[in-house]
This record gives C-alpha cells, sequence and structure tokens, in this order.
C-alpha cells in the first residue's frame, strides 16, 4: 500500500514501512525503514537538526538543512553533502553541481517506464518527480511495492530536458540513510568452484565497497548485500538486504560517518562507466527487503520474491526435472554410442533429462577452437542432434544441450570471417580467458547473428533444457560500434538482454539454466531469463554446504542446480559418501554428473531410490519455506537445512570433520505448526570400509583390509544407518528440539549409534500425525 499525507510518503508492505518526507526547500528526505508502524505523529520520527552542526554547510543557506548530515533518498554532487552521493553529473559549463529538487508524483497501478529486466506483477508503483532547474535534467524516482514478500523495489530515469548532452558518471538505482550505526556487514564473496563464502564485518567509521569490475555480477562479490544488526541471529533481529536487478559490474557502498550515521547506496558500477546523456537513461532494479525475525526471516521474504516476482514464464514455480549431465563423464571424448547408453542407464534409474554438454560442434574436441561455430560435430554425431533427440526422446527422456554463445575461439570459422566480431582494443593484443575471446555484444550484427544461430539449433532438434555458459569475463573494454567507450559494459549486457528477451520469447518452454563457470554470474537479472543457474563447478560434498549455504541467504532452492558427481571428487580429489553427495544435492535441483554405466548394482540401486524418494518431496525442496540452522558450517563443523511444506518438512543435516566427544547434536525446527508430527530418519547404506580395522572386531575370522574378501564383503554387504522415530510438535521442536542419537566415539556400536565420520550427513522427515 502507498499512501501520502501532506508532505509525507509511507509505502508499506504486511510487515513493514518505508518513509520518505519532502521539505519546502525541494529535498527529499529519508525518515524511516522498518518493522511497520502505526504512525500517528511525523514529528516524533522528524530529524532534529535545530542545535546547529559546526561550520557544517546550509542547503543554498536554509535554516537547519545541514545537507551533510540530513538522511536524505537522493543525494546529489557539489551542494555540501560530502557523503558518497547517489548521482554525478558533469556539465562543461557548470562542473560538478548537481540539485535536483522535488516536483511532484503519481501513484499507479502499473507503470510502462521500466529498466530491462525487472521485477513484475507489483500491486503498486510510487512516481516521484525531481528536477536540477539549472540542468534542465528530471530525475523520477520509482518505487514498486510487493506486499506479499516485503520487498520493495526502486530505480531511476534520468530525462534530459536540455538540447545538450551530459557526461553521467555515476547513478546509483537507490540510496537508504540510517541515523544509527549497530551494523554488520554481510557480504558473499569468493573466486571460481568457491562462490559466495559468507563474509562479515563489523562496521566502524569508514566506506566499505561491495563491486564487480569484471564485466559480470562474479564470483568474487555477488551483488546481495545485507545489514544485520549486531546481535542479530538466523532466527532473531532485525536485518537489511539489498539486491540489484543487473548481470554486469555493480557496486554497493556503504559509508559510517564518525557520527556513526550510515549510508547505503547500490547499484551500476561507476568504474569505466561515463554514459553520454542526450535524452535517457533508467538504472537497474535495486531490491530491498526488511525482517525483524532474522536473517531466516530475510532469506524467506527474497525467496519468496524471485519465485514470484523475477522468474517467469512456463517454469515459473513448477518443479525441476532430474538431469544428468555428461561433462563428467566424458568430457569431450564422446560419440552418439557413448551419449545413447549413458542416457538409457540414466533412464533405468529415474532420470528424467539428458544433457549434452560442451563438445557437439564445429571441431571442439578440446576447450581450444571453435566457439561460435554452430554446426554439428558430425564424426561424433554423424545423425546430428535430430535423431540423438528423437533416442533420447523414445527412451522416455527430455533432451538438454549446452552452448556459449557469448564467446568466440580464434580456431573457428567465426573468427576466420569476422575477427572484428571480437572484442579487441585497437593496436593492443587481446587478453585471453579459456584460450576465448569475447564477442561484441554492443555490435548488433553480432547479436543479430548469435539470435539466427540459436534460433537454428534450438529449432533443429527437441529441445526441453538448454545450459547457457558464460566460461571468461570482461577484460577488453572496447565496441567496435559504439562512440563512446564509457558505455562499453553497460551497453554489452544490455546486448545480452535483447538476445535473452528473443530466445525467450521464441522459445518459451525451455528451461534455461544459466552458468558462469559455476556460478560466476548468479544474479536476479538472469534469473529473468534463466529459472535457475548452474550454483558452481565444485561439486565436492563438504565445498557444496558451504556454497549452497551462502547462496541461500539471497536466493531460493529452485534457482540453484547441484549434482551428485563422482570421487575423487574432480575439482578437490576428496572422496565423500554418495549418500552425503546426494543429501546436499537435493538442497537446490537434483541432477547427476558422472558415468553412470561404470557404477556397481549396489550404487545404481542406491540411486535408484535417492530418485525415487527426491521426486515424492521435490515440491517442497524446491518451493518449500527453508531455514538454516542458528549455527552455520561457516561457524561449527556441521550444520541443518530445512525446508517446510504444506503437509511435510525435509530436514538435511551435514557434518565436517568429525571430533571425538563433540558435543550432542540437537536440531531445532521452527516453522510448523504445534501439533503431533512423526519425526522419522531416511535409511541410508553405510560401507563397512568405514570401520576400517575395526571390522576384525566381530569378524569370525581375520580379514586383511582391501584384500579380495574385504572388498567382496563390503561390496555385497552395507549396513542399515540408525532409525530415529518419535512424534514431536511444533512447539517442542522449536523450543526442546530434537536430540539424535549419539554419534559413534570409538567406544562401541550398535543399531542406537549414528556412524556418520567425516563428510557424513542424514536427511530426516517430518510428517503430520494424522493418527491423532
Amino acid at each position: 500500500m502507498i499512501r501520502v499525507i501532506d508532505n509525507h510518503f509511507i509505502l508499506e508492505t504486511n510487515k513493514t514501512s518505508y518513509i520518505i518526507t519532502s521539505t519546502a526547500s525541494g529535498l527529499l528526505l529519508h525518515d524511516y525503514y522498518g518493522s511497520k508502524v502505526n504512525l500517528v505523529s511525523f514529528e516524533a520520527i522528524r530529524q532534529k537538526l535545530e542545535n546547529g552542526r559546526g561550520t557544517a554547510v546550509l542547503f543554498e543557506g536554509n535554516k537547519d538543512e545541514y545537507l551533510d548530515d540530513l538522511d536524505l533518498e537522493f543525494s546529489t554532487i557539489g551542494l555540501g553533502d560530502y557523503r558518497e552521493n547517489l548521482i554525478t553529473i558533469f556539465d562543461k559549463e557548470t562542473g560538478y553541481s548537481n540539485s535536483f529538487r522535488y516536483q511532484g508524483y503519481e501513484i499507479s497501478k502499473k507503470t510502462t517506464i521500466e529498466p530491462i529486466p525487472c521485477s513484475y506483477e507489483e500491486k503498486e508503483v510510487l512516481r516521484i518527480d525531481l528536477l536540477d532547474e539549472v540542468l534542465n535534467c528530471k530525475a523520477e524516482l520509482y518505487y514498486k511495492v510487493y506486499e506479499d514478500s516485503d520487498v520493495i523495489t526502486r530505480y531511476t530515469r534520468l530525462i534530459n530536458l536540455s538540447n545538450k548532452s551530459y557526461n553521467l558518471e555515476r547513478i546509483f538505482s537507490m540510496q537508504m540513510d540510517f541515523p544509527e550505526n549497530d551494523f554488520v556487514m554481510m557480504t558473499f564473496d569468493g573466486s571460481w568452484s568457491k562462490e559466495r563464502q559468507v563474509s562479515k564485518k563489523r562496521l566502524v567509521s569508514g566506506i566499505y565497497i561491495n563491486d564487480s569490475k569484471s564485466g559480470a555480477s562474479s564470483n568474487k562479490h555477488n551483488p546481495f548485500v545485507i545489514l544485520k544488526k549486531r546481535n542479530t541471529t538466523e532466527n532473531i533481529g532485525n536485518c537489511y538486504g539489498f539486491n540489484l536487478v543487473y548481470s554486469g559490474n555493480h557496486k554497493t557502498v556503504v559509508e559510517v560517518k564518525p557520527n556513526n550515521k550510515v549510508r547505503v547506496l547500490s547499484g551500476i558500477n561507476d568504474y569505466a562507466f561515463n554514459y553520454e546523456l542526450t535524452d535517457e537513461f533508467i538504472s537497474p532494479e535495486a531490491v530491498f527487503s526488511f525482517s525483524s525475525q532474522g536473517l531466516n526471516g530475510l532469506s524467506q521474504n527474497m525467496h519468496y520474491f524471485i519465485n514470484n516476482h523475477i522468474v517467469r514464464g512456463e517454469w515459473k514455480n513448477k518443479e525441476r526435472p532430474v538431469l544428468i549431465n555428461n561433462w563428467e563423464a566424458t568430457y569431450f571424448n564422446f560419440d552418439e554410442k557413448k551419449l545413447f547408453k549413458l542416457a538409457k542407464a540414466s533412464k533405468d534409474i529415474g532420470i528424467e533429462l539428458f544433457v549434452l554438454d560442451d563438445g557437439w560442434f564445429g571441431k571442439r574436441n578440446d576447450d581450444t577452437s571453435s566457439l561460435g561455430d554452430y554446426s554439428v560435430n558430425d564424426k561424433k554425431l554423424p545423425h546430428g542432434l535430430k535423431k540423438l533427440s528423437e533416442n533420447i526422446n523414445n527412451l522416455g527422456m527430455k533432451f538438454g544441450l549446452w552452448v556459449e554463445p557469448e564467446m568466440i575461439s580464434e580456431n573457428s570459422e567465426l573468427y576466420r570471417i569476422h575477427p572484428d566480431w571480437a572484442v579487441k582494443v585497437p593496436q593492443r593484443k587481446p587478453s585471453t580467458g579459456r584460450n576465448q575471446l569475447a564477442l561484441d555484444l554492443t555490435n548488433k550484427e553480432v547479436r543479430d547473428y548469435l539470435i539466427r544461430s540459436l534460433t537454428d539449433v534450438f529449432s533443429s532438434c527437441n529441445l526441453d533444457y538448454v545450459k547457457w555458459d558464460y566460461n571468461r569475463t570482461l577484460s577488453d573494454i572496447y565496441g567496435s560500434k559504439i562512440k563512446n567507450q564509457g558505455e562499453y559494459f553497460h551497453r554489452y549486457i544490455l546486448g545480452l538482454y535483447e538476445i535473452l528477451e528473443v530466445i525467450n520469447k521464441r522459445f518459451p518452454h525451455i528451461l534455461f539454466e544459466g552458468c558462469a563457470s559455476g556460478g560466476n554470474r548468479f544474479d536476479l537479472g538472469m534469473l529473468c531469463y534463466f529459472p535457475q543457474i548452474w550454483t558452481s563447478d565444485d561439486t565436492d560434498y563438504l565445498e557444496r554446504v558451504y556454497i549452497q549455504t551462502g547462496t541461500s541467504y539471497g536466493y531460493p532452492l529452485s534457482t540453484m542446480g547441484a549434482h551428485v558427481s563422482d570421487i575423487p571428487n574432480h575439482q578437490t580429489l576428496r572422496s565423500t559418501p554418495l549418500s552425503s553427495r546426494y543429501n546436499i544435492s537435493i538442497f537446490g535441483v537434483l541432477g547427476y554428473e558422472l558415468d553412470i554405466t561404470l557404477l556397481s548394482p549396489k550404487e545404481l540401486s542406491e540411486i535408484r531410490k535417492q530418485i525415487e524418494w527426491y521426486k515424492n518431496y521435490r515440491r517442497v525442496l524446491q518451493f518449500g519455506r527453508f531455514y538454516r540452522s542458528s549455527k552455520t558450517i561457516f561457524e561449527r563443523n556441521n550444520c541443518y537445512f530445512w525446508a517446510v511444506g504444506e503437509n511435510e518438512t525435509v530436514v538435511g543435516f551435514y557434518q565436517g570433520l568429525v571430533h571425538p566427544n563433540q558435543s550432542e547434536d540437537i536440531l531445532y525446527i521452527k516453522g510448523l505448526d504445534d501439533e503431533p508430527y512423526n519425526f522419522t530418519s531416511v535409511n541410508q547404506k553405510i560401507n563397512l570400509k568405514q570401520f576400517g580395522g575395526l571390522i576384525n572386531m566381530v569378524s569370525p575370522i581375520k580379514l586383511k583390509l582391501n584384500g579380495k574378501l574385504h572388498n567382496m564383503i563390503c561390496r555385497v554387504y552395507k549396513l542399515n544407518s540408525e532409525d530415529e522415530e518419535q512424534v514431536v510438535t511444533g512447539s517442542m521442536l522449536d523450543n526442546c528440539g530434537v536430540r539424535l542419537k549419539g554419534q559413534f566415539l570409538g567406544t562401541g556400536f550398535n543399531s542406537n549409534v549414528r556412524v556418520l565420520g567425516d563428510f557424513g550427513s542424514r536427511i530426516y522427515l517430518l510428517e503430520k500425525n494424522k493418527k491423532r
């Protein structure tokens, strides 16, 4: 709901209030954002500056308007606010001096003035108009209110009404000024194969920056940022989340003044950004939310918002299929026979979608050639994609394909014809990444070629899924068809969005999965076109616990691609149980990426049962209300997640390295009604080799470890995991918790001992007790 009382704007969601005030001098002030309030007095929340500010500058000499200390909604440059500012416009005649004053407002149900892409199905939109009379530039501030998810979004349309051009050097999408500081800043940082690791910084006086300069939202610093009160936990306390519907260079600035006032700015990065403003510019859409129910509450707001107002089309809130990807099974070394054998074995254990990864086109036998070419490699696939997809479909499976449209190999037919289509700065030798160059998406000829080529490929066979990859970042900053190279990074992303808009409309049935060497472009912009994203190239069980924990703070399980892969893991060389690799992958979009044809009958049977169980609870695991345990894997050696559905709740318990005599494992589960539930463990198989030489303590004959007899016994016989079966209530789960059976401590084993060891895990199920 949006209300206007005199010169005050009140934006309300189900649980939050956001209040703005315009002054007689035309300034726009930020009064409050937090829990929903019953507001009876604006005077009570008005910032009081009548006591003066020493030598501080007064805005245009106006009484008490000390600009450098006011809580502003829209800050500029050259007026006396010396904090980081929202907008910088340079005029050759007046220099760095911008003064936007309040003009009026409009409330509507919908607006057609929006960035591409953006959120959708908002209830109301507030537009506040500001004008710089000297520059004759208008700023339209748009606020979209999503009551159902307690989210508000904001962006700016900047219109040049003059007959001259200006240099737009900075334009953030949102600003929020807080009167006091007791904040911890959480960012989600990393690198290739180690994305979105949780980083916490106690804020003191200074300037903090979370940004990307690589041309993508990046694996280094995700655009999602949290400010939480110091004592806020996963379940208790106040916190704010900020994100951006954008896939390029982003920047969030948090400035803390010595007097503990805090300013937050978020939007497109001003790094290598200089936009010639001749007509208008629309900033990316900023997204923010507040929770008084801790970090879990904030995550749930973001998850609901993304599932219902970012992801769109036929795959919105639709269950994702279980897939097999051939990459780690074959890499580039495959042919039709090998692929079909893998697909048939996968179908036999319940997998629904077969994905052909890199290597199907041109002369692509390694990563040094053929990107940009779209002819089928007839040596590997002599009957083409159409026949392969038909063979896959005849098995009862869907067919998917990998592409990397934004890149070009120097050893390719396309490069030999159009070397000018690659991104290269004149007179400089270009940098390469993964042996490839980037295509110049600021060039319309390139965009048209990609749309045409992708349309031909996607129409050539019965295609249900596409994995869209992006295996290097942008280094050379140059567009051959643009006059102002300060616009290159932004125009590249706009070019990408143009392609995705066309392709999505032409192929609405295809499930697109984004990928960028894993999670290098995991952002809200991509999720407008790709309902799911490959979370990381790292499929190691333990690393995935870290990566998926970090990702879950801002993004829902339905968006996280998660695969069970082989051991030793191809990224870490670590060996972990098959059950654990599966148990972490189900808290995401489950897939498999290993050579199924080489597995033993016991392993195949185990995977068949895994997939069968997953399909029964797929809805709650992909779209249930998600929670993290009060201590995550970043703070202790084990943790747990749970997803709450209408009638059932699935809990995943994950352990890193085991320690002797470690603390008791108690599961505290929130979010359930106070009625009886059956709490049960899901059975897993335990390899006898996990006991090592202890097996000889019970064996009637002495076994040589890893000998033929020992290997045969371990191959044929596996122990069942312990049974957990309790009847509990929602209040018991919340307050008492469930005290799990004790872990193996080296002093004995029986059916009441949990054997997890290093990298062990369990799945538990809570179902409503229908007997009472």
